[in-house]
């Protein structure tokens, strides 16, 4: 089974290409350009066709464009192509979702039956590719996440090692929670959801995968601090964080219940703490030997 990664050229498509290559299993990887390449023009009449070599496509476009500031309506006519030329060549499409599709009101771990009431212009757009999804693609699987972070690109621990290099104490909230989830984690569920459809599973629908511990603002960054102070000599101050009440953050996100996706697919959920170490070393890492290559 080969797969079709359709995702920006950092995080989630260097995860995915990871996973892939240990499992041993064939993929080719496109971004925003492929299909800008392909046409967007009548949807009716879309020109868009899936390689013939293809099983399965992931698409975490839909996902990321959400922070390239595209247009709504590019985004919708993107998904609206990718799904009918995977419709028509009875392709099945894993698409990326997350939990802004809830407004996160009762502070409980939303169910995929949960009615979805966006907060947000992210999550109001969010829902409305997914029921596109669901009207023209009869073999899709859509799978909601909870934040990414990684070494790779602009995420909640590459912002915060940048905020701690600056030398500002940093104020955050120590209010409501999220589960991040590291993209190394996202590739894991992904591949092993892959490993069922080539095993005949058609379980189709709507999924949720999120890390096992809810976490603030605050919380976080301390366990980042706790590790990046390891590399204190990277710095020429000390790194500090305070505690502060403060609503107006973009950090809380709607928890997700995962039991559907590990009673479908036995797919357990994993805490992000396994994954900060790795990801703060291989920053701080990247750092090292580009101020070293800079020098020479």
């Amino acid at each position: 089974m080969k797969v079709l990664i359709i995702a920006l050229d950092h995080q989630i498509r260097d995860a995915l290409e990871a996973q892939l290559d240990i499992r041993g299993r064939e993929y080719e990887s496109v971004g925003l350009e492929w299909l800008k390449h392909e046409g967007l023009v009548d949807v009716q009449n879309p020109p868009l066709t899936i390689p013939g070599d293809i099983s399965v496509v992931v698409n975490a476009l839909s996902l990321e464009c959400l922070e390239q500031h595209l247009a709504d309506e590019e985004l919708v006519a993107s998904l609206a192509l990718l799904a009918q030329a995977c419709e028509q060549a009875a392709i099945p499409i894993l698409q990326l979702s997350n939990s802004q599709v809830f407004d996160g009101s009762d502070g409980g771990r939303y169910r995929e039956t949960d009615e979805v009431v966006p907060a947000s212009q992210v999550g109001g757009l969010l829902s409305r590719m997914e029921e596109l999804l669901r009207g023209s693609c009869s073999s899709h699987i859509i799978l909601r996440i909870g934040p990414l972070f990684s070494a790779v690109g602009d995420n909640l621990v590459t912002t915060l090692i940048r905020q701690f290099k600056s030398g500002a104490t940093l104020s955050l909230s120590n209010g409501a929670s999220s589960c991040p989830m590291h993209a190394q984690d996202l590739a894991r569920v992904v591949s092993a959801i892959i490993d069922q459809l080539s095993c005949g599973c058609d379980s189709w629908g709507t999924y949720h995968y999120c890390s096992s511990d809810p976490v603030n603002e605050y919380q976080f960054a301390e366990t980042v601090l706790a590790v990046a102070s390891q590399y204190a000599e990277a710095y020429d101050h000390s790194l500090k964080l305070e505690p502060v009440d403060i609503a107006n953050t973009d950090w809380p996100r709607p928890l997700l219940n995962c039991e559907k996706l590990l009673n479908t697919f036995g797919i357990k959920q994993l805490p992000w703490r396994t994954f900060v170490v790795p990801a703060v070393k291989a920053i701080f890492q990247q750092q090292s030997t580009e101020e070293t290559s800079d020098e020479r």
